[in-house]
């Protein structure tokens, strides 16, 4: 049903191809909305700029899809799952690899936005994207993210926001932005440190 290129399946005939694309744009509006949810939720004020912002929430897009994709994948245990498994059918094959070409697809998406993002911003101010402390600073974002995700997965964003756990989201979102905004003056400094050297 799909063909292998690269690191991409491409399907092998073109509705498929519509049925992956339409489902793909529908999946990457889903978890980018969700991220932007969760983004809004944050407490007003932390030390990020939009840029940070805006990587923040690629990421947190990115773990909302991992995570979607894993719960597609869990074993169900229920009757017509096991019958499904002792009497396999090609349209729940086919679904299957739709499902994992679309999840492919939005992945690519969000992982293209992050680095375009993240070279963005070190261009603009100077700084090599690849250069240790920029790495440092793109993995606290990342960090971020990831810790921010923990804290609001479980439930609806709404029951979230009016529970306790938005305190806790809050001061953690207040320490790990800190440690970004370091992370980013760190970078500054040592590239303002190598133009003077330069100068010299």
């Amino acid at each position: 049903m799909l063909r292998e290129m690269g690191d991409l399946y491409i399907p092998a005939n073109e509705r498929q191809l519509r049925t992956v694309q339409r489902r793909g744009d529908e999946l990457d509006k889903l978890v980018r909305n969700w991220a932007q949810a969760v983004v809004d939720m944050l407490p007003r004020g932390l030390p990020l700029n939009p840029d940070e912002t805006y990587l923040l929430c690629l990421f947190l897009a990115q773990q909302r899809r991992l995570n979607m994709q894993m719960d597609a994948y869990k074993p169900d245990n229920g009757f017509w799952s096991t019958a499904r498994q002792l009497l396999p059918v090609r349209p729940a094959q086919a679904n299957a690899q739709v499902h994992g070409a679309v999840h492919r697809l939005v992945a690519a998406r969000l992982d293209s936005d992050i680095d375009r993002g993240c070279r963005y911003f070190c261009e603009d101010n100077g700084i090599q994207s690849d250069c240790e402390a920029a790495i440092d600073w793109r993995v606290s974002i990342r960090f971020m993210a990831q810790s921010v995700y923990t804290r609001v997965s479980g439930g609806e964003l709404k029951k979230v926001a009016l529970s306790p756990k938005r305190f806790e989201l809050a001061l953690v979102a207040r320490d790990l932005a800190a440690d970004i905004a370091d992370r980013r003056h760190n970078m500054f400094s040592l590239n303002v440190t190598v133009d003077r050297r330069r100068k010299l």
